[in-house]
């Protein structure tokens, strides 16, 4: 979501890609939505691919996703893992797609300020652990349960 809430009022003030990257390592702050674990660039995550051609396909303008993937490139000289991640590149779409859509600038600061887009977030990673638990019963396996002692609970 730091993409979302920092690349929004970025763009709203003109700041390059470099300098919110900069912003953001002098606070000491990770920029949720870009990096991921697993892909890279010369291994992208699909869904990050399929939601960039939905977006330049059924769009008019996409100023915030194009924002992000802006962000990427400079991230990118840093390490290659450094990527728009699914959640960074859904924020920027969201965003594109409310302004598409003819909302104000003032509504889509209230969609963004009430934390709106963390239902979606919530949506989708709820779809993800159904389709892990209905897999694993389809499999004949047990749920999967992560070790007690391992669990931080603060």
């Amino acid at each position: 979501m730091e993409l979302l809430n920092g690349c929004f009022p970025a763009t709203k003030e003109k700041i390059s890609p470099r300098e919110f990257i900069d912003e953001m390592k002098n606070k000491g702050e990770l920029i949720l939505g870009i990096g991921h674990k697993i892909r890279t660039s010369l291994n992208p995550d699909k869904r990050v691919l399929l939601l960039r051609k939905f977006a330049k396909q059924n769009l008019k303008a996409t100023r915030y996703l194009n924002y992000a993937l802006a962000v990427e490139q400079e991230t990118l000289k840093k390490k290659n893992n450094l990527i728009l991640n699914v959640d960074g590149a859904t924020a920027a779409i969201f965003l594109d797609i409310l302004k598409s859509s003819r909302f104000t600038q003032t509504e889509i600061e209230e969609i963004v300020d009430a934390g709106m887009l963390n239902g979606l977030f919530a949506l989708s990673r709820s779809i993800g652990i159904i389709g892990h638990a209905l897999d694993q019963k389809r499999l004949k396996q047990g749920l999967y349960r992560h070790a007690w002692d391992d669990i931080l609970y603060m």
